[in-house]
């Protein structure tokens, strides 16, 4: 085997060793600091879980509501008024621990006004199982623009969801 020998005046050819560390070294603090600044702002604004939290909650009293107003509901509507429940619970924790400027937000907004039953127990889920479709969809797309950690979250709430629209079909 040869193995090529460098001779100085070749080696001083090129750009020295040196300069392309300190460039090296010069872009990795660079992106460091980036990347670190970038994760110590704080957002500004509602935080992106808000809304899921807003309709599970939505979606815990409706079937609640439902569930009083026709009986014969109460078996499948009141496992999933719990669910939302579970759900809305879990989001508002999140947005707690990573926002606490939004906890005075998300505590007053806990509970939202008591839902009028729909005309007819058809026409309630109906209804709820519109809102559990969107609530879904809605995060099933958060899902795919948030962090690893949030995306586990959100994508357990869409599965949950999505059961609940074929129970209630």
């Amino acid at each position: 085997m040869v193995v090529p020998v460098v001779t100085a005046a070749r080696a001083r050819t090129g750009t020295p060793r040196r300069t392309v560390l300190r460039g090296a070294g010069a872009l990795a603090g660079l992106a460091a600091a980036g990347t670190l600044g970038a994760g110590c702002a704080r957002p500004e604004g509602p935080d992106p879980l808000e809304e899921p939290l807003a309709a599970a909650r939505d979606d815990a009293v409706t079937a609640a509501a439902a569930a009083a107003a026709y009986p014969e509901l109460a078996g499948r509507l009141t496992p999933l008024s719990r669910a939302r429940r579970a759900h809305a619970d879990t989001l508002a924790a999140e947005i707690r621990r990573a926002r606490p400027d939004r906890t005075a937000t998300v505590d007053t907004a806990a509970t939202p006004a008591p839902a009028r039953p729909a005309a007819s127990a058809a026409a309630a889920v109906t209804a709820l199982r519109r809102s559990l479709g969107t609530a879904r969809d809605g995060a099933g797309a958060l899902a795919l623009t948030v962090e690893a950690s949030r995306c586990g979250l959100l994508t357990s709430v869409a599965a949950s969801c999505a059961g609940y629209v074929t129970v209630l079909g």
